[in-house]
């Protein structure tokens, strides 16, 4: 069957619109992904307290936890190195944890810059080839935060959060915890501007 010329132009242009269609959306998909990629992850904290106490509970659960979770990291990095130093067990972190930069953006989830900062040089770590080592503590400080030890206040758009009995009467006889819980200006989301108490006060002073 023959086919005249203009049928093959017909179709040769067909060809180059669909192909060039088709680099196009590569093209976007790739700048997409650029984008993506070079993006820093995004705070996740949560954005309402106060219209509902499990709501401040749930955050501060969180937040009291942050420690534990980077040691926690260390303790399942399989493929991570140790070093012993000064009769330590130091373990490498993976890799979203091995800077300080990143360790306290993770704090800052939760807690002020301030605090964030506390709590990481409150942890026995060591840069080895710039990467962050940490030793994991020996002691821990479990807490107990729930709807029926937490009274919570609001007042212009602060929050000031008291928890009563947060931790066995055998691991302290100071057990009561003060949180005061401010919005940041820049980022809009919820942080602990301060954290007032003897039980843990260690980790952030």
């Amino acid at each position: 069957m023959k086919v005249n010329w203009k049928s093959w132009m017909f179709i040769l242009a067909l060809s180059l619109l669909v192909t060039g269609c088709l680099t196009q959306v590569k093209q976007e998909q790739a700048k997409n992904k650029t984008k993506t990629q070079s993006k820093p992850a995004k705070q996740s904290a949560i954005q309402k307290l106060g219209d509902n106490k499990m709501d401040v509970v749930l955050f501060l659960k969180q937040a009291e936890h942050q420690l534990e979770n980077v040691y926690y990291a260390a303790a399942d990095n399989a493929k991570g190195k140790s070093v012993i130093e000064d009769g330590l067990v130091f373990r490498e972190l993976p890799k979203r944890f091995d800077s300080k930069d990143k360790i306290t953006g993770y704090f800052g989830r939760f807690w002020s810059r301030p605090l964030a900062e506390a709590m990481y040089d409150n942890m026995t770590t060591k840069l080895v080839k710039d990467k962050v080592y940490v030793a994991i503590p020996r002691v821990d400080y479990p807490t107990l935060i729930s709807v029926r030890n937490t009274t919570v206040q609001k007042n212009n758009g602060e929050l000031s959060v008291t928890v009563e009995d947060v931790t066995d009467s055998s691991f302290a006889s100071d057990r009561t915890l003060r949180y005061r819980i401010v919005r940041d200006q820049k980022t809009k989301r919820f942080e602990i501007k301060s954290r007032m108490g003897a039980y843990g006060n260690e980790q952030f002073q």
